[in-house]
């Protein structure tokens, strides 16, 4: 511990530091396990009172750096895989210290619908009134139908028309989360010799991270509405591709949509050079500018050569934990035995609720709140980063969660997420949405989720301090 503070620098007290003790303990002289620096003998050092030194403890012990043993200190934890605290840390970090943030930080990180939005009161209206019939409720509770509950089925059959999808209830999967349907897909048709899947570059960190541990990857840059289908079909005359993994509408974490012309090619081209399309379709429910839902790939599926999966996570809550997996006809019956292995039974009281509360009409006007407050959010969001220097808005969303910001290139990236953590507002450095574990990028991920107005004003005020300190700016 050698390097002084400097007390009249822009840079916080608490930012400073950080780095020097991060900085220390990359060095060569600490093992694994060894006893780090007390409290007391950093604060003594460096002049620094005991609540910021905890802090910054704090902040280390959330990277991974170090951890403690309550009455005997921090001790270092040398033995991590870099690569893995480089690329998972901010994702751990978006649900400890994002979804479950307390009243001082300000969260531009979350990628679930605002929590004051769930609809609990609805939620517990509905259940109360299926629990008060005996024999239904026991039902229930029970194992059921591996394709999931008839009748919710029946209703989804109805309510898939919106994005232009014509299908019977038989041809419907209910899964628990969009990872199952995934996981689904990945598996069921063997693991071995591996599958090839196309991904976006960028795109969404947990799609990536099952895919790869199922199939063989391949990537192609995320053009503005969509790939380069130039691009795209001199890959398939060189490799063959099973799969191709596509986020149809406001992308994560781009914002992107795909035109209607680039979705009719991918149809012809799957079945030119025989791949299958896996179809996330999660964000199209919430559109700023048009009435209408915009039209799923699905919708265009003449020749089955698509997957459609459709979470209920993003347009109820999380808690919900229900999943819409339609794949291509021929593959119903396989599908719901490889779920009856990957994934037994999906809760019968879930989906009963969306079944009532899509049938009464409540859904629908719950979507309608959500997309005027996310409008409003993303319309200020958008007009208030457009005045900030050294950054740029790399597409403008017409509807979805998220912004995908390009920082000029002499700021570093990695220290620009760790700074802003250290100030108290969380956002997802833009590494972890690619699939390559050497991939370096100085984009970052905003989402307008969570935060209200006065805090989004305060985020965009540290954005900006952060980004005009010149000890940042790499030489």
């Amino acid at each position: 511990m050698r390097k002084k503070l400097i007390r009249n620098s822009d840079v916080t007290i608490s930012t400073q530091l950080y780095e020097m003790l991060r900085q220390d303990m990359l060095g060569n002289k600490w093992k694994e396990n060894d006893k780090f620096y007390s409290v007391r003998q950093i604060s003594i050092k460096y002049k620094v009172n005991l609540n910021t030194v905890l802090k910054v403890i704090r902040m280390l012990e959330e990277e991974g750096y170090l951890y403690s043993i309550k009455g005997k200190g921090c001790f270092v934890k040398k033995g991590y895989n870099l690569d893995i605290e480089k690329r998972m840390t901010p994702i751990l970090n978006t649900f400890r210290f994002g979804q479950n943030s307390k009243d001082m930080e300000i969260n531009f990180s979350n990628g679930g619908p605002p929590k004051e939005y769930f609809p609990i009161k609805e939620y517990k209206e509905i259940v109360n009134e299926v629990l008060s019939n005996e024999t239904e409720s026991r039902y229930l509770m029970a194992y059921q139908n591996i394709q999931g509950l008839e009748s919710l089925r029946e209703t989804l059959a109805e309510f898939i028309g919106k994005y232009g999808i014509r299908r019977e209830k038989d041809d419907i999967i209910i899964c628990s989360g969009t990872q199952i349907a995934l996981e689904l897909i990945s598996t069921a048709f063997g693991i071995s010799p591996k599958k090839t899947v196309l991904l976006s570059d960028p795109t969404y960190q947990n799609a990536v991270h099952i895919l790869k541990s199922y199939c063989n990857i391949e990537n192609i840059d995320m053009k503005d509405d969509g790939w380069d289908m130039q691009e795209f079909e001199e890959l398939l005359k060189r490799k063959k591709i099973d799969f191709v993994y596509m986020m149809t509408n406001f992308q994560n974490p781009t914002g992107i949509s795909w035109s209607f012309q680039k979705k009719k090619k991918m149809i012809e081209l799957s079945l030119k050079y025989d791949f299958y399309i896996i179809e996330d379709e999660c964000f199209s429910d919430f559109f700023y500018n048009s009435r209408e839902c915009p039209k799923s790939l699905k919708a265009l599926d003449k020749y089955e050569r698509v997957f459609f999966i459709k979470t209920f996570s993003k347009v109820v809550m999380p808690a919900l934990g229900l999943t819409m997996l339609i794949p291509p006809k021929k593959y119903i019956d396989s599908f719901s035995l490889n779920k009856y292995f990957i994934d037994t039974t999906t809760s019968g009281i879930n989906q009963k609720f969306l079944e009532i509360f899509i049938k009464r009409g409540l859904l629908e006007k719950h979507l309608e709140k959500l997309r005027l407050n996310l409008k409003m959010k993303m319309e200020y969001m958008l007009s208030e980063l457009q005045k900030i220097k050294h950054l740029e808005i790399i597409h403008i969303p017409k509807g979805g969660f998220f912004i995908w910001v390009n920082l000029a290139n002499y700021i570093n990236s990695e220290k620009f997420y760790y700074k802003c953590r250290l100030r108290g507002l969380s956002v997802l450095p833009g590494f972890i949405f690619y699939s390559s574990t050497e991939e370096t990028t100085s984009k970052i991920r905003i989402s307008i989720v969570s935060s209200k107005i006065e805090e989004m004003k305060k985020g965009l005020e540290i954005i900006q301090d952060v980004l005009n300190n010149c000890d940042f700016k790499l030489n």
